[in-house]
């Protein structure tokens, strides 16, 4: 009597070498795109750094001469006369009124300081940066430069930067506040990249975060701008009494 034992079929062998050739087929491509999933992480990771920055830089003051704890934040005198309209009004003698064109007479927005009704000028385009380090306007940030440090040790679970030769470099610039178009065309378009100004004051200022990698894997450099803008607006009150 003949014995049989189970054996594999040629088919089933076709069947599982096809399947294998398959699945190593697909491999590089999933390889790529697990590497392709990291440097999107990492880039996100640039992101977050350089939009913490740039939050924090603008909450501070407009500019050096707003930080007077003291009193009321007065919108600036600036030498930029491209906008006219953001100068200080005159009334029908050509006296100056403190104010705006159209800014309501119970505004607390001035020119005007809330004591004793000094008018400052914004510091001069040349003079944008640190003055002494307080940090306190948001030009003083201008020219920073602050690389990623790893302060304490971590692992997988407390998580860290996993590019910490990551760099953010700060500029602050005053932009033209005058549009190339006139209000009375449809549309109004600014000059682009944003037109800077290192002669004059404006009534606007840029801030920018760039921040680059120095990983010395070309797949992996990152370079990401995020810019801002805060205006020479001054300060509000809040009005007292009962509603």
């Amino acid at each position: 009597m003949q014995i049989l034992r189970p054996a594999v079929a040629m088919i089933e062998l076709i069947f599982a070498i096809v399947i294998l050739g398959i699945t190593m087929m697909s491999a590089p491509m999933l390889i790529s795109q697990a590497s392709s999933s990291g440097i999107t992480v990492l880039q996100q990771e640039a992101i977050a750094a350089a939009a913490s920055e740039l939050g924090m830089i603008m909450t501070r003051q407009w500019d050096e001469q707003d930080t007077n704890e003291t009193q009321q934040s007065p919108i600036l005198v600036v030498s930029s006369t491209g906008h006219v309209d953001l100068a200080e009004a005159t009334d029908a003698d050509g006296n100056l009124t403190g104010r705006r064109a159209g800014t309501p007479p119970m505004s607390a927005r001035s020119f005007l300081t809330s004591l004793g009704g000094v008018r400052f000028n914004a510091t001069a385009a040349t003079a944008l940066g640190s003055e002494g380090g307080d940090d306190d306007d948001i030009d003083d940030f201008n020219g920073n430069t602050i690389t990623l440090t790893v302060v304490t040790a971590t692992d997988t679970q407390t998580g860290d930067y996993a590019d910490t030769s990551l760099q953010l470099t700060i500029s602050v610039n005053y932009l033209l506040d005058t549009p190339t178009n006139n209000y009375q065309q449809a549309s109004i378009t600014y000059s682009q990249p944003f037109s800077q100004t290192t002669n004059n004051t404006t009534n606007i200022k840029a801030v920018t975060v760039t921040a680059t990698s120095g990983s010395h894997d070309t797949e992996l450099n990152t370079n990401v701008v995020l810019r801002a803008f805060s205006c020479n607006i001054g300060s509000y009150t809040l009005k007292e009494g009962r509603f």
